[in-house]
C-alpha cells in the first residue's frame, strides 16, 4: 500500500477556533471529515458520531460550542476535546471521534490515506 496526500484547504483558510468541513473522493468512496484549529495545531476528524454515526455538524462547518472551547454534535449535544477527540460529556461519552491523518506543507493542509486494500 502507499500513501496519497490529498489537499484539503491553505492554512490561512482556517482562523484560530474556526472549523471545516470537508469531502474527499478515494477510491471511489466519499470519505466526509472536518479540521479544526486551535492555536498552532490542526486537528482531523471523520465528521461521524461514535454514537449515532450522524454527521457532527450544525450546519456547513460548524462543529465547535458555542464557546468553542469543544467539538459538539449536533444530534445529541455531545462535547468532544478537540485535540484528542476524546468525548467528555453525552451519550458516547469516553468514546472518541476517529482522527484522520493529516500533513502540513508550505502552508497548505493535506489528508493523508492509504492506497490499498485497507481503505474503508
Amino acid at each position: 500500500m502507499s500513501e496519497v496526500a490529498v489537499f484539503v484547504l491553505s492554512l490561512h483558510e482556517l482562523s484560530d477556533l474556526d472549523s471545516r468541513g470537508f469531502s474527499l473522493s478515494l477510491q471511489g468512496k466519499t470519505l466526509e471529515g472536518f479540521l479544526v484549529k486551535k492555536g498552532a495545531g490542526v486537528f482531523a476528524y471523520r465528521n461521524r458520531c461514535p454514537h449515532t454515526g450522524a454527521p457532527l455538524d450544525w450546519s456547513p462547518h460548524q462543529f465547535l460550542s458555542p464557546d468553542s472551547d469543544f467539538i459538539q454534535c449536533a444530534m445529541h449535544g455531545a462535547l468532544f476535546q478537540i485535540e484528542t477527540g476524546l468525548c467528555v460529556s453525552g451519550p458516547c461519552a469516553h468514546q472518541q471521534l476517529e482522527p484522520l491523518p493529516l500533513a502540513i506543507r508550505d502552508g497548505q493542509v493535506f489528508i493523508e490515506a492509504c492506497q490499498g486494500p485497507r481503505m474503508s
